[in-house]
């Protein structure tokens, strides 16, 4: 669809559109460039196995909740009531985040509620923040449910998902996805060129050494449209009731950013100071 010529400085936004969720934690540094996490984005978060995706989702959308009072969702397509009350044992205050549990009915009549039904029945209600884990699983659900290509399923949900970024609910708010996707067993990103151009950013949970599930795991941008990629912050799921964040060794991967960016920089100078000068003794000779 083609749409009509615009000039950026005609078009209005909400007051408030760009003020971040913030979670309280240093994650807030990681997640944008000017603290927290945007409005109305879709971040897509993958990662290797046992690395701890769902964790860390459930443990932002907890903190955006208290330190920010954002109004969050979990819809949960991968893990039922049982597997997530294991999650509630070691981190209490998942227990006070509104979950939505999706379960596919293939064998349900034409006259049954669709997933996608209730899901954007749901949606419509207005969230702050939704997290969606996992957005393959679903596509899959719908793609079944309603005997469509993965293709149209995933043309569907991102429809669904671009409209409530745009405010279209009952509380006419600016949605942010937190959207979890499986990668396959190289850890590449699975999914579609169009799904990975439609997201804002693309956060990465790894292992330092990825045959090793004891290793160090960090989270690392490797697309981002409003922070910075490649800066890593290292966390530890040892502890019980809290995700903790690496703080200093965030810094110092910040500082060796720096310096690395600085010294590419002068070599750059250099190269163009010396470009200049043989380019006037070239000038000179003729």
């Amino acid at each position: 669809m083609v749409r009509d010529i615009v000039r950026m400085r005609d078009i209005r936004f909400e007051k408030g559109l760009f003020e971040n969720w913030r979670t309280g934690k240093i994650m807030d540094e990681l997640l944008c460039s000017y603290k927290g996490l945007p409005k109305g984005v879709n971040y897509m978060v993958i990662g290797d196995p046992g690395v701890g995706k769902t964790t860390i989702i459930l443990d932002m959308l907890s903190d955006l909740s208290v330190n920010s009072g954002a109004r969050v969702l979990f819809v949960s397509v991968e893990m039922n009531e049982i597997d997530l009350a294991i999650y509630v044992q070691r981190f209490p205050k998942f227990q006070n985040l509104d979950i939505l549990f999706v379960e596919g009915d293939f064998e349900q009549d034409s006259s049954g509620n669709k997933t996608f039904d209730t899901v954007s029945e749901v949606l419509s209600q207005g969230w702050d923040v939704i997290a969606i884990d996992s957005f393959y699983e679903l596509q899959g659900i719908v793609k079944e449910e309603e005997n469509i290509t993965l293709k149209k399923a995933e043309s569907k949900l991102l429809s669904l998902m671009k409209q409530q970024c745009k405010g279209g609910n009952a509380r006419n708010i600016n949605s942010t996805f937190l959207t979890i996707q499986q990668v396959t067993k190289t850890g590449a990103f699975v999914g579609s060129n169009r799904l990975k151009h439609s997201i804002t950013a693309m956060m990465e949970l790894r292992l330092e050494n990825p045959k090793n599930i004891y290793s160090d795991r960090y989270a690392v941008f490797t697309k981002h449209r409003r922070g910075d990629v490649g800066v890593r912050m290292y966390y530890d799921l040892s502890a019980t009731g809290d995700v903790f964040y690496n703080e200093e060794r965030f810094r110092n991967d910040q500082q060796i950013r720096r310096l690395q960016s600085d010294a590419a920089n002068s070599i750059r100078n250099l190269a163009d100071q010396f470009d200049l000068l043989f380019n006037n003794i070239t000038t000179e000779k003729q």
